[in-house]
């Protein structure tokens, strides 16, 4: 039981933290869907103290006062650690840097530890941190002997546990990952989901974060096709060769997109939604959202969808400024430097959003992003989205939707070919089509 008493503990102190969408960076570089960090426990005494009377009891019942002439701390977080331990064991003590200082003694240990000292080491956690390993060659090279090693957590990731064993040296920690998952599960402080996740991360930590992406990537692929012909279903887009759309710019196209039509059709206008947030989280990363803004106004439905759904402020920006009222562009509260997720339509030349995105950049906004339902694919667009140093993300393209479009036989394989020539040059795509006779 003293496991999972441990690990409730933890929690108690909130020194679990998880992300399973968002991972967390060790130092070695690996993701990890779960951070635990022990250090909070200085912050509580009551709880610091039974931690230590468990380490204490642990120490008299497996290793011996009498066994140990010093206790060393692993860098910083085995100081605290070490002291707590020496303070109540009334024994010497020392702690061991993970690099040796530039100044002064130029030391890599401070306090006393000699040759033939028997160490007792303590770290928090074993996991994929190299203090651990950096402290044992440091002990070594003095000629001390580490008798034992204690931590108070390991997440199983078994690196320092084999570096142990091949030392030869005895370790212990008072509780670990799956006691954690346990009690978490017990007292519902994570959902199912983020307790498997958390267990596929276990099964293969190193492979984990890139097997992640590859799920998302296929399932952002499969997404496409599936959102294109939700926007063919409804007819947000239709193709029409006989008699091409004229858009506001003077361009004669024969495709023409409303994701408008979407609000009339909440089923549909849902599974594009989900997909969207599914695509925030996942991909985006929601922890680089602070605010959701629409582009006026085809736009603006999306954003407000989305931020209720996820629980975000949102503005949306409008294509001019007022001749009246506050003479702005933004609608809504924008702290500055809060970080603006701008959710667009439909991508043509790119305008409207690279538009809104200044807009909020002067006034004090960060815009990183844009999502869009649907894009056309211009280089223009590319270029202007490189240029602004903006991340386009898309959940459907030019391309996907031409191809469903033939398969679901919205239109013949031969008005593919006219509707990718424009697609390639769509100013000139107008001359073309009169000298073809149209």
């Amino acid at each position: 039981m003293q496991k999972e008493r441990v690990a409730e503990i933890l929690l108690d102190m909130d020194a679990v933290s998880l992300n399973p969408t968002n991972p967390f960076k060790y130092a070695t570089g690996m993701f990890s869907p779960i951070y635990t960090d022990c250090r909070v426990m200085t912050s509580y005494p009551k709880k610091r103290k039974i931690i230590v009377d468990l380490l204490v009891e642990h120490i008299d019942k497996k290793i011996g006062r009498k066994n140990i002439d010093v206790i060393v701390g692993t860098a910083h977080s085995g100081v605290s650690l070490a002291t707590y331990l020496a303070q109540r064991l009334q024994m010497p003590m020392a702690y061991i840097r993970t690099t040796t200082k530039d100044h002064g003694r130029k030391r890599q240990i401070e306090g006393l530890l000699r040759k033939g000292d028997r160490v007792l080491l303590i770290g928090d956690i074993f996991s994929a941190r190299m203090d651990i390993v950096i402290s044992v060659e440091a002990i070594k090279k003095v000629g001390a002997k580490i008798v034992y090693c204690l931590t108070i957590f390991t997440d199983h990731l078994g690196f320092i546990e084999d570096f142990l064993e091949k030392e030869k040296i005895k370790y212990h920690a008072l509780t670990n990952l799956k006691a954690l998952l346990l009690v978490a599960s017990i007292k519902k402080k994570i959902t199912d989901e983020e307790r498997e996740r958390v267990e596929e991360w276990m099964k293969n930590p190193k492979n984990w974060d890139k097997i992640r992406r590859n799920d998302i990537e296929k399932k952002l692929d499969e997404n496409k096709e599936k959102i294109a012909e939700i926007l063919l279903k409804i007819k947000a887009v239709t193709l029409n060769l006989k008699e091409p759309y004229r858009y506001v710019s003077g361009i004669l196209s024969p495709i023409y997109t409303d994701n408008r039509l979407l609000m009339s059709y909440p089923k549909e206008w849902k599974e594009v939604i989900d997909s969207m947030i599914y695509t925030i989280i996942n991909k985006i990363g929601i922890q680089k959202v602070d605010v959701i803004a629409g582009t006026a106004t085809a736009g603006i439905s999306h954003a407000a969808y989305i931020a209720e759904k996820l629980g975000l402020p949102m503005i949306y920006v409008k294509s001019s400024v007022d001749e009246y009222g506050k003479f702005t562009r933004i609608e809504g509260h924008l702290n500055h430097g809060d970080e603006v997720l701008i959710i667009e339509d439909l991508i043509s030349t790119g305008g409207s959003s690279l538009s809104s995105a200044q807009a909020i950049r002067d006034n004090r906004g960060i815009v990183k992003n844009c999502l869009a339902i649907f894009t056309y694919e211009m280089e223009k667009a590319k270029r202007g989205f490189e240029e602004a140093k903006i991340t386009l993300t898309t959940l459907t393209d030019f391309s996907t939707l031409v191809d469903v479009a033939v398969k679901k036989k919205y239109i013949k394989p031969e008005g593919k070919e006219i509707v990718l020539k424009w697609n390639k040059d769509p100013a000139g795509w107008e001359e073309k089509f009169k000298k073809m006779g149209k």
